[in-house]
């Protein structure tokens, strides 16, 4: 999906980014700081998971890329990029980097878009270091949830299911990193929840309203549809006493090996 960059779709992302960028360092913990000077980050949108990783690793720079050459720009001209931090253009599937480039190849978000996730995957192991880190963050769009119960969301659940290319991407990701070579990895799930600040349930109301015409376009939902999606997640929104949670998240790490390294060795911190 391809939708304007508005301010109302920044505000969106930036919601994403407020949400996702806590479960995410519980991830990047688990990567040691020190062994981290070069990275790349795929599918980086507007920067926010760029940025982010600047300052998880504060001593290291960093490659924002993106297929978008108009989030590339956007990305480009934030004030708030450190100047460690650079954005290009281009495609995961094709990356213009030599062989052992980066110390941690990381996505988040952006397999569950693209044609050919195996593709991508191969090549970020293919541009990151012996003993270097390969780190993927997936949403599983199975089930999203809240009390008091709210049918927007069931009908949202429903529209990721039918709009993106690889909607349960989150549960195929371990399979998918065995399957590009990874033997030394490490893999868990994240439910995220929103009961006090409200950021989960505006998302939700802005991200109906982007997607909405898409999903008429595709005949997923009516006009009449659609309006009626709308009127339940904003009351959702405005009720400040409900509660929400997100669809599930699911991280893989592959350290991979150095020339020397024993089977079943590891380097994860726990």
């Amino acid at each position: 999906m391809n939708y304007a960059i508005d301010e109302r779709n920044s505000e969106r992302q930036q919601l994403l980014a407020q949400m996702l960028n806590p479960l995410t360092r519980q991830v990047l913990e688990k990567v040691p700081r020190d062994s981290v000077n070069r990275i790349l980050d795929l599918g980086c949108g507007h920067g926010h998971t760029t940025r982010m990783l600047a300052e998880q690793f504060p001593d290291a720079s960093g490659i924002g890329f993106e297929y978008d050459a108009a989030l590339v720009a956007r990305a480009s001209a934030d004030p708030s990029n450190p100047p460690r931090i650079a954005f290009q253009q281009g495609d995961a599937s094709r990356l213009p980097f030599p062989d052992a480039s980066f110390d941690l190849t990381f996505t988040r978000y952006m397999l569950l878009h693209v044609p050919n996730p195996p593709t991508v995957i191969r090549e970020m192991f293919r541009v990151t270091r012996p003993g270097g880190f390969v780190v993927a963050y997936e949403p599983d769009c199975c089930i999203e949830f809240c009390y008091p119960p709210n049918a927007a969301m069931e009908r949202m659940s429903y529209l990721w299911r039918h709009l993106f290319p690889h909607p349960l991407m989150g549960r195929q990701l371990v399979h998918l990193f065995r399957s590009a070579g990874a033997a030394n990895y490490s893999a868990g799930a994240l439910l995220g929840m929103d009961h006090d600040q409200g950021i989960y349930k505006r998302w939700y109301r802005l991200t109906a309203e982007a997607v909405g015409p898409a999903a008429i376009s595709k005949n997923l939902m009516t006009s009449k549809e659609l309006d009626d999606l709308l009127s339940s997640v904003r009351e959702f929104e405005a009720d400040p006493m409900s509660v929400c949670f997100k669809l599930p998240d699911v991280w893989v790490i592959a350290n991979l090996y150095l020339p020397w390294d024993c089977a079943g060795s590891t380097r994860f911190k726990h």
